[in-house]
């Protein structure tokens, strides 16, 4: 049986900042196990960042090639000169949408347009993002399918029920997107303490302690202090302005911890009939949710439960078999 090599290749983290889609790839090659292929991992020597990184990356990939190339994250332009055998997967398309003018036009051409013409396939994590890339490039359709993401394993279930008089609220992310100011006014009228995994600026210190806000900051953990984090809280306020899938939701249902999340996909596909929705431009529909997991607790255990279940429809197994039938595809196309 002829064996074909898979390398993945992953951005450089940056210590600040916890890549969600990375820890997804790595418990994809963990949990690997068709032996027709081999998996490789190939993180980047350098972080993305400047022009002449980037140029130094583009060619360091295209030396570390195998039989099937899968580029992941935001570094879609490591695919322009590597063989045509190459899959690429696609979070979202924030930096898309935020950007402007000629860093617009350029990010455009050379993470979106380039990539996608010169991969054989692409993988879209939702079908939001299926949409978003359609919109720009709608030739592309037959290259792209959509394969859901799971959860790393250490994300499991944490039994013990906290006994905080003071609730502790859990944010995962600051970023623009994330939601942070309108999550925080509606946290302002509430006895609770917040707990914040994400970069921290002088504006938002400020803001935090303006409304007198308690809270705990958390920056560049790993995955096990991550996960002790979630124990530590007693809900996820996870109500941001835009995702490529969400992956926080799941982490906090697979530990019981009940979610609040946004009434827009992808977030309704991810927590599906097992969250509880907010209008995010709206802080009081925000705070009327945090009330109501906060003071009822028959809700709150209903919530908890039902997220168990909801995590068991994103199976490794399944999303690897998945990925399997792609990599097939490519070996008989070529």
């Amino acid at each position: 049986m002829k064996r074909y090599t898979v390398c993945f290749f992953l951005r450089k983290s940056n210590f600040a900042e916890n890549y969600s889609l990375e820890k997804y790839f790595h418990e994809l090659i963990k949990n690997h196990y068709d032996n027709r292929f081999i998996f490789k991992l190939k993180i980047c020597p350098l972080i993305s960042k400047g022009i002449f990184r980037r140029l130094y990356l583009i060619f360091w990939a295209y030396f570390n090639q195998g039989d099937i190339n899968h580029v992941c994250g935001d570094i879609n332009f490591l695919s322009i000169i590597l063989k045509r055998n190459t899959i690429l997967t696609i979070a979202d398309n924030y930096s898309l949408i935020r950007l402007n003018g000629i860093k617009r036009i350029l990010y455009f051409f050379f993470w979106v347009k380039l990539p996608l013409f010169k991969c054989a396939r692409i993988i879209a994590i939702s079908k939001k993002t299926k949409t978003e890339i359609l919109k720009y490039l709608p030739h592309f359709k037959k290259k792209i399918s959509i394969i859901d993401v799971c959860i790393p394993k250490i994300f499991k279930k944490n039994n013990k029920n906290n006994k905080n008089k003071i609730k502790k609220v859990l944010i995962i992310g600051t970023g623009i997107n994330k939601n942070f100011y309108n999550s925080i006014i509606a946290l302002s009228k509430i006895n609770c303490e917040l707990l914040i995994i994400g970069i921290l600026d002088d504006q938002k210190i400020l803001f935090l302690n303006k409304l007198k806000i308690k809270y705990k900051n958390y920056v560049g953990l790993t995955d096990l202090e991550v996960y002790k984090v979630y124990c530590q809280s007693d809900l996820l306020l996870f109500a941001t302005f835009y995702e490529g899938f969400g992956m926080p939701i799941l982490e906090a249902q697979a530990i019981g911890r009940p979610v609040i999340t946004s009434d827009m996909q992808p977030h309704l596909h991810v927590g599906g009939k097992y969250a509880l929705y907010v209008n995010p431009h709206s802080p009081q529909s925000i705070r009327s949710a945090v009330k109501k997991i906060i003071t009822n607790s028959k809700f709150r255990k209903k919530l908890v439960n039902d997220g168990f279940k909801n995590v068991q429809r994103f199976n490794v197994r399944s999303i690897l078999q998945k990925h399997y039938e792609c990599y097939n595809e490519l070996i008989i196309n070529n």
